[in-house]
Protein backbone atom coordinates (compact mmCIF):
# COMPACT_ATOMS: atom_id res chain seq x y z
CA UNK A 1 0.00 0.00 0.00
CA UNK A 2 1.40 3.27 -0.92
CA UNK A 3 2.42 5.53 1.99
CA UNK A 4 -0.03 8.16 1.03
CA UNK A 5 -2.89 5.78 1.19
CA UNK A 6 -1.69 4.42 4.49
CA UNK A 7 -1.47 7.92 5.82
CA UNK A 8 -4.99 8.57 4.78
CA UNK A 9 -6.18 5.34 6.34
CA UNK A 10 -4.31 6.11 9.52
CA UNK A 11 -5.73 9.58 9.67
CA UNK A 12 -9.24 8.29 9.08
CA UNK A 13 -8.79 5.66 11.75
CA UNK A 14 -7.50 8.27 14.16
CA UNK A 15 -10.42 10.49 13.46
CA UNK A 16 -12.80 7.63 13.93
CA UNK A 17 -11.25 6.72 17.26
CA UNK A 18 -11.29 10.36 18.34
CA UNK A 19 -14.93 10.69 17.37
CA UNK A 20 -15.77 7.60 19.37
CA UNK A 21 -13.91 8.91 22.37
CA UNK A 22 -15.62 12.28 22.10
CA UNK A 23 -19.04 10.64 21.84
CA UNK A 24 -18.43 8.62 25.02
CA UNK A 25 -17.14 11.68 26.77
CA UNK A 26 -20.16 13.74 25.78
CA UNK A 27 -22.47 10.96 26.81
CA UNK A 28 -20.78 10.72 30.18
CA UNK A 29 -20.93 14.47 30.64
CA UNK A 30 -24.58 14.58 29.66
CA UNK A 31 -25.38 11.74 32.02
CA UNK A 32 -23.48 13.48 34.83
CA UNK A 33 -25.33 16.74 34.11
CA UNK A 34 -28.64 14.95 34.01
CA UNK A 35 -27.88 13.26 37.31
CA UNK A 36 -26.88 16.57 38.86
CA UNK A 37 -29.97 18.30 37.51
CA UNK A 38 -32.13 15.43 38.73
CA UNK A 39 -30.51 15.61 42.16
CA UNK A 40 -31.04 19.39 42.27
CA UNK A 41 -34.64 19.01 41.17
CA UNK A 42 -35.25 16.34 43.79
CA UNK A 43 -33.66 18.60 46.40
CA UNK A 44 -35.84 21.50 45.26
CA UNK A 45 -38.91 19.26 45.28
CA UNK A 46 -38.09 18.13 48.82
CA UNK A 47 -37.62 21.73 49.95
CA UNK A 48 -40.83 22.76 48.25
CA UNK A 49 -42.66 19.86 49.83
CA UNK A 50 -41.33 20.83 53.28
CA UNK A 51 -42.22 24.46 52.72
CA UNK A 52 -45.68 23.48 51.47
CA UNK A 53 -46.19 21.23 54.48
CA UNK A 54 -45.04 24.03 56.78
CA UNK A 55 -47.37 26.49 55.06
CA UNK A 56 -50.25 24.02 55.32
CA UNK A 57 -49.50 23.53 59.03
CA UNK A 58 -49.43 27.28 59.56
CA UNK A 59 -52.65 27.68 57.60
CA UNK A 60 -54.31 24.97 59.72
CA UNK A 61 -53.10 26.70 62.88
CA UNK A 62 -54.37 30.03 61.56
CA UNK A 63 -57.69 28.44 60.65
CA UNK A 64 -57.94 26.86 64.12
CA UNK A 65 -57.16 30.20 65.76
CA UNK A 66 -59.72 31.90 63.52
CA UNK A 67 -62.33 29.29 64.44
CA UNK A 68 -61.53 29.69 68.14
CA UNK A 69 -61.74 33.45 67.72
CA UNK A 70 -65.12 33.12 66.02
CA UNK A 71 -66.34 30.90 68.83
CA UNK A 72 -65.05 33.40 71.38
CA UNK A 73 -66.77 36.20 69.47
CA UNK A 74 -70.01 34.20 69.41
CA UNK A 75 -69.78 33.56 73.14
CA UNK A 76 -69.01 37.22 73.75
CA UNK A 77 -71.95 38.24 71.57
CA UNK A 78 -74.23 35.93 73.53
CA UNK A 79 -72.94 37.39 76.77
CA UNK A 80 -73.47 40.91 75.42
CA UNK A 81 -77.02 40.01 74.40
CA UNK A 82 -77.61 38.58 77.86
CA UNK A 83 -76.18 41.72 79.42
CA UNK A 84 -78.39 43.86 77.20
CA UNK A 85 -81.45 41.89 78.29
CA UNK A 86 -80.37 42.16 81.92
CA UNK A 87 -79.79 45.88 81.54
CA UNK A 88 -83.27 46.18 80.05
CA UNK A 89 -84.73 44.28 83.00
CA UNK A 90 -82.78 46.48 85.40
CA UNK A 91 -84.03 49.61 83.62
CA UNK A 92 -87.60 48.35 83.86
CA UNK A 93 -87.15 47.47 87.53
CA UNK A 94 -85.60 50.88 88.16
CA UNK A 95 -88.52 52.60 86.43
CA UNK A 96 -91.00 50.57 88.48
CA UNK A 97 -89.07 51.36 91.64
CA UNK A 98 -89.07 55.07 90.75
CA UNK A 99 -92.82 54.98 90.15
CA UNK A 100 -93.37 53.23 93.48
CA UNK A 101 -91.09 55.75 95.17
CA UNK A 102 -93.02 58.62 93.61
CA UNK A 103 -96.32 57.12 94.71
CA UNK A 104 -94.93 56.55 98.20
CA UNK A 105 -93.69 60.14 98.31
CA UNK A 106 -97.10 61.40 97.19
CA UNK A 107 -98.79 59.22 99.79
CA UNK A 108 -96.38 60.47 102.46
CA UNK A 109 -97.08 64.07 101.50
CA UNK A 110 -100.80 63.38 101.55
CA UNK A 111 -100.53 61.69 104.93
CA UNK A 112 -98.46 64.58 106.26
CA UNK A 113 -101.03 67.07 104.98
CA UNK A 114 -103.85 65.07 106.52
CA UNK A 115 -101.99 64.80 109.80
CA UNK A 116 -101.34 68.53 109.82
CA UNK A 117 -105.01 69.15 109.11
CA UNK A 118 -106.07 66.76 111.84
CA UNK A 119 -103.82 68.53 114.30
CA UNK A 120 -105.24 71.87 113.21
CA UNK A 121 -108.79 70.51 113.55
CA UNK A 122 -108.21 68.59 116.78
CA UNK A 123 -110.42 71.00 118.75
CA UNK A 124 -113.12 71.26 116.09
CA UNK A 125 -116.28 69.24 116.56
CA UNK A 126 -119.31 68.60 114.42
CA UNK A 127 -122.78 68.48 115.92
CA UNK A 128 -124.24 65.08 115.08
CA UNK A 129 -127.55 65.19 116.90
CA UNK A 130 -129.49 66.96 119.63
CA UNK A 131 -131.95 65.19 121.91
CA UNK A 132 -134.05 66.21 124.91
CA UNK A 133 -135.22 64.58 128.12
CA UNK A 134 -138.13 66.15 129.97
CA UNK A 135 -138.90 65.93 133.68
CA UNK A 136 -141.84 66.28 136.01
CA UNK A 137 -142.13 69.46 138.02
CA UNK A 138 -139.68 69.47 140.91
CA UNK A 139 -138.34 65.99 139.94
CA UNK A 140 -134.99 64.77 138.59
CA UNK A 141 -135.77 61.06 138.08
CA UNK A 142 -135.87 59.61 134.58
CA UNK A 143 -139.00 58.30 132.94
CA UNK A 144 -139.15 55.44 130.44
CA UNK A 145 -139.26 57.74 127.45
CA UNK A 146 -136.15 59.52 128.75
CA UNK A 147 -134.34 56.19 129.15
CA UNK A 148 -135.08 55.41 125.50
CA UNK A 149 -133.51 58.72 124.50
CA UNK A 150 -130.44 57.97 126.58
CA UNK A 151 -130.08 54.58 124.90
CA UNK A 152 -129.89 56.23 121.49
CA UNK A 153 -127.28 58.68 122.78
CA UNK A 154 -125.27 55.87 124.39
CA UNK A 155 -125.12 53.98 121.10
CA UNK A 156 -123.82 57.08 119.32
CA UNK A 157 -121.09 57.52 121.93
CA UNK A 158 -120.12 53.84 121.71
CA UNK A 159 -119.88 54.06 117.92
CA UNK A 160 -117.22 56.78 118.18
CA UNK A 161 -114.99 56.68 121.30
CA UNK A 162 -113.83 60.21 120.46
CA UNK A 163 -117.34 61.62 120.45
CA UNK A 164 -118.44 63.95 123.25
CA UNK A 165 -121.78 64.57 124.91
CA UNK A 166 -122.71 68.02 126.10
CA UNK A 167 -125.45 68.17 128.72
CA UNK A 168 -127.29 71.34 129.71
CA UNK A 169 -129.81 71.09 132.53
CA UNK A 170 -132.78 73.48 132.84
CA UNK A 171 -135.65 74.19 135.21
CA UNK A 172 -138.83 76.19 134.71
CA UNK A 173 -138.78 79.82 135.88
CA UNK A 174 -140.79 79.24 139.05
CA UNK A 175 -139.00 79.22 142.39
CA UNK A 176 -135.74 80.76 143.55
CA UNK A 177 -132.54 80.75 141.53
CA UNK A 178 -130.78 78.54 144.07
CA UNK A 179 -133.56 75.98 144.03
CA UNK A 180 -133.64 75.88 140.24
CA UNK A 181 -129.85 75.66 139.98
CA UNK A 182 -129.84 72.65 142.31
CA UNK A 183 -132.76 71.07 140.45
CA UNK A 184 -131.07 71.57 137.05
CA UNK A 185 -127.84 70.08 138.42
CA UNK A 186 -129.72 67.07 139.85
CA UNK A 187 -131.34 66.43 136.47
CA UNK A 188 -127.95 66.57 134.69
CA UNK A 189 -126.39 64.26 137.27
CA UNK A 190 -129.29 61.84 136.87
CA UNK A 191 -128.55 61.63 133.15
CA UNK A 192 -124.80 61.24 133.72
CA UNK A 193 -125.31 58.55 136.33
CA UNK A 194 -127.51 56.53 133.98
CA UNK A 195 -125.00 56.78 131.10
CA UNK A 196 -122.01 55.82 133.26
CA UNK A 197 -123.92 52.82 134.59
CA UNK A 198 -124.74 52.01 131.00
CA UNK A 199 -120.97 51.79 130.27
CA UNK A 200 -120.22 55.21 128.80
CA UNK A 201 -116.87 56.67 129.87
CA UNK A 202 -117.08 59.77 131.99
CA UNK A 203 -114.44 61.47 129.84
CA UNK A 204 -116.96 61.64 127.00
CA UNK A 205 -119.43 63.71 129.01
CA UNK A 206 -119.42 67.43 129.68
CA UNK A 207 -122.23 68.99 131.66
CA UNK A 208 -123.44 72.28 133.04
CA UNK A 209 -126.51 73.19 135.10
CA UNK A 210 -128.06 76.24 133.44
CA UNK A 211 -130.73 76.80 136.13
CA UNK A 212 -134.11 78.23 135.33
CA UNK A 213 -135.20 79.21 131.85
CA UNK A 214 -135.88 82.90 131.33
CA UNK A 215 -139.06 83.44 129.38
CA UNK A 216 -139.04 85.74 126.39
CA UNK A 217 -140.57 89.15 126.81
CA UNK A 218 -144.34 88.85 126.77
CA UNK A 219 -144.29 85.04 126.91
CA UNK A 220 -146.78 83.57 129.35
CA UNK A 221 -145.80 80.71 131.68
CA UNK A 222 -148.36 78.27 130.36
CA UNK A 223 -148.31 74.58 131.26
CA UNK A 224 -146.69 73.66 127.91
CA UNK A 225 -144.04 76.38 128.22
CA UNK A 226 -143.17 75.28 131.75
CA UNK A 227 -143.08 71.60 130.73
CA UNK A 228 -140.71 72.32 127.85
CA UNK A 229 -138.41 74.26 130.19
CA UNK A 230 -137.94 71.28 132.54
CA UNK A 231 -135.39 69.43 130.45
CA UNK A 232 -131.86 68.24 129.88
CA UNK A 233 -130.55 69.08 126.43
CA UNK A 234 -128.13 66.44 125.02
CA UNK A 235 -125.78 67.39 122.17
CA UNK A 236 -123.66 64.61 120.59
CA UNK A 237 -120.45 66.04 119.09
CA UNK A 238 -118.00 64.21 116.85
CA UNK A 239 -114.41 65.38 116.22
CA UNK A 240 -114.12 66.76 112.73
CA UNK A 241 -111.25 64.39 111.89
CA UNK A 242 -113.28 61.33 112.94
CA UNK A 243 -116.20 62.47 110.85
CA UNK A 244 -113.83 62.99 107.88
CA UNK A 245 -112.53 59.44 108.26
CA UNK A 246 -116.07 58.10 108.25
CA UNK A 247 -116.86 60.01 105.08
CA UNK A 248 -113.61 58.87 103.45
CA UNK A 249 -114.47 55.25 104.17
CA UNK A 250 -117.77 55.84 102.39
CA UNK A 251 -115.92 57.26 99.38
CA UNK A 252 -117.09 60.84 99.91
CA UNK A 253 -113.85 62.58 100.86
CA UNK A 254 -113.41 64.24 97.46
CA UNK A 255 -116.61 66.22 97.88
CA UNK A 256 -116.15 67.31 101.49
CA UNK A 257 -116.98 70.97 102.12
CA UNK A 258 -115.08 72.92 104.80
CA UNK A 259 -116.38 72.60 108.37
CA UNK A 260 -117.94 76.04 108.30
CA UNK A 261 -120.00 75.14 105.23
CA UNK A 262 -121.69 72.07 106.74
CA UNK A 263 -125.10 72.47 108.35
CA UNK A 264 -125.53 71.17 111.83
CA UNK A 265 -127.82 68.21 112.26
CA UNK A 266 -130.47 68.43 114.91
CA UNK A 267 -132.56 65.44 115.90
CA UNK A 268 -135.46 66.21 118.13
CA UNK A 269 -135.78 63.76 120.95
CA UNK A 270 -138.74 61.45 121.08
CA UNK A 271 -139.55 62.55 124.57
CA UNK A 272 -142.21 65.25 124.87
CA UNK A 273 -142.61 67.88 127.55
CA UNK A 274 -144.78 66.74 130.43
CA UNK A 275 -147.36 69.17 131.65
CA UNK A 276 -148.32 69.50 135.25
Amino acid sequence: MPPRAMLIVYFGLSMSLAACATKHYVRDQVQASEAKVTEQMQSQDAKLAQELQSQESKLRETADRASASRQAVDVTAQKVEGLDARVGEIDTAASDAQMRADRAADAARDSEARLSQRIADRNKYRLVQTRFIYFESGRADLKDVGVAELEAVAKALEADPNALLELQGFADPRGTDRYNDDLARDRVESVIRHLVRRGIELRQIRSVAMGKVTLAAGEKPTADVLAEARRVEMRVLTPWSSWEDTQADAGERANLPPPSALPRESVQGAGTPTSR
